[in-house]
């Protein structure tokens, strides 16, 4: 795929994949392939200039067994720091050592590790955005009478003392309810009709239907928590430890969606 600003093209054919990953729903019912499973398929690539971008294909499939093709597609510019972002989101430190991106990773867990064990958050501000702290938006949750808000703050107190203790698969599987009750409560504040039973993948998908946007990243930070929530269930599945930068940056993440929800 070719992408022409008129002062930076973007080649996928000319570029060098360094990093890609998957966040697949099915296989495809004609193929074995993970190439050709449905689902969005990412691919960071570096151009000759040493710039990097990111290069996103979806594979749809429109009825249940039915046939799979391909959707959207389309590139993005990314920075280094980006770069760094994802390699910390899939627990990738050899991408972070070769591309040298180390001081990113560093400004980044400065940022992100707001919550150390033993400490109590505090409020960050900057000219614009502010980061509230889970105390602070267990508060708004109470004056505002938000739907689900009892489920809401006890996830958020346990969410903390799960970080505090370095327990981050713990912090991952609460980070994933409370993303889940985010999506329910986003539902419900926009009249889109959802089931109880409905898991983030499935609400994801009924909000893009209902023609709402949400972060492409979501997608990500479900896979990495639903990594864990799998070998939660199943005791033979295996799944990565999850890093101290990543069950922050997961955890981090969300409250983000919270806050803006808050903010609505």
């Amino acid at each position: 795929m070719k992408l022409d600003y008129g002062f930076t093209e973007y080649d996928t054919e000319k570029a060098k994949p360094i990093f890609s990953w998957k966040s697949l729903l099915d296989y495809d019912p004609n193929s074995s392939s993970l190439e050709l499973a449905v689902g969005d398929h990412y691919t960071i690539y570096k151009d000759a200039k040493n710039g990097y971008f990111l290069h996103c294909r979806q594979r749809i499939q429109r009825s249940f067994a039915g046939e799979v093709t391909d959707g959207q597609e389309y590139i993005e510019p990314i920075t280094g720091e980006m770069v760094c972002v994802y390699a910390i989101l899939h627990n990738n430190p050899q991408l972070i050592e070769s591309e040298g991106l180390q001081p990113y990773q560093k400004s980044i867990t400065e940022r992100v590790l707001l919550i150390a064990a033993g400490e109590t958050p505090k409020v960050s501000k900057s000219k614009k955005e502010v980061f509230f702290d889970l105390e602070s938006l267990a508060n708004q949750i109470s004056e505002k009478k938000l739907p689900f808000a009892e489920d809401i703050k006890y996830d958020l107190h346990e969410l903390q003392q799960c970080l505090g203790i370095a327990a981050y698969r713990a912090s991952l599987a609460i980070s994933g309810r409370i993303l889940e009750l985010c999506l329910k409560l986003y539902c419900v504040n926009n009249g889109i009709q959802f089931s109880d039973k409905w898991m983030v993948g499935q609400l994801i998908d009924k909000i893009g239907q209902a023609g709402k946007y949400l972060d492409p990243s979501l997608k990500s930070i479900w896979q990495i928590i639903n990594q864990q929530r799998i070998i939660g269930v199943h005791v033979k599945a295996q799944a990565p430890i999850p890093s101290r930068e990543q069950a922050f940056m997961v955890s981090f993440a969300v409250i983000d969606v919270l806050k803006r929800l808050l903010q609505n």
